[in-house]
């Protein structure tokens, strides 16, 4: 059996119940297909052992407990290919000026900057590409949140992403099968 949208559709059901958003693609094993519980937001956060989503057989269950480790152990991870091409996209009409609106300028504008910059808290490439995935299968944009941290005597920005709804119906972009 293939990756289907019946089996992420399981797996988000599985994840939301359990007060997460939805559930990432990591890879699979066998007959079963693993996923990360994700939510709404990139805000790291210490919950202990991994949260996964297992489905096998089309029937999906919550794993987090030392058996998480089993299913992370030699997982090929896939490499995020949809969000990495999202995001070269969004550079391509950063670098040529090519927006459908100002919603959309101001959306990629914001992805962009915080991927260019100098600074060392951009957001984890990694990261972006997860959730700039899940953004377009839930027909979702992201917006860049700050953290502020004190550290050695100076304020430093941590940023992290969050799932929104579009403002205007004309921006939002066409859904994609798997």
């Amino acid at each position: 059996m293939r990756l289907n949208k019946q089996i992420i559709a399981l797996a988000d059901e599985c994840a939301r119940k359990v007060g997460y958003f939805c559930a990432s693609y990591l890879g699979r094993k066998d007959d079963e297909f693993i996923f990360a519980t994700r939510y709404a937001d990139s805000m790291e956060r210490t919950e202990g052992l991994p949260a996964l989503v297992i489905v096998r057989n089309m029937q999906a269950r919550f794993v987090m407990d030392i058996e998480s480790f089993t299913y992370l152990n030699d997982l090929k991870f896939r490499d995020y290919k949809r969000g990495r091409a999202i995001y070269c996209e969004f550079e391509q009409k950063y670098d040529q000026d090519d927006f459908a609106n100002k919603e959309e300028r101001e959306y990629i504008s914001s992805i962009v900057e915080n991927q260019r910059s100098d600074h060392e808290s951009a957001v984890n490439k990694g990261t972006l590409y997860d959730y700039l995935e899940i953004a377009e299968r839930f027909n979702m944009k992201l917006k860049l949140k700050a953290e502020k941290w004190h550290m050695a005597g100076k304020d430093v920005l941590e940023y992290y992403l969050e799932l929104k709804k579009y403002k205007h119906e004309g921006y939002k972009k066409h859904k994609r099968g798997v």
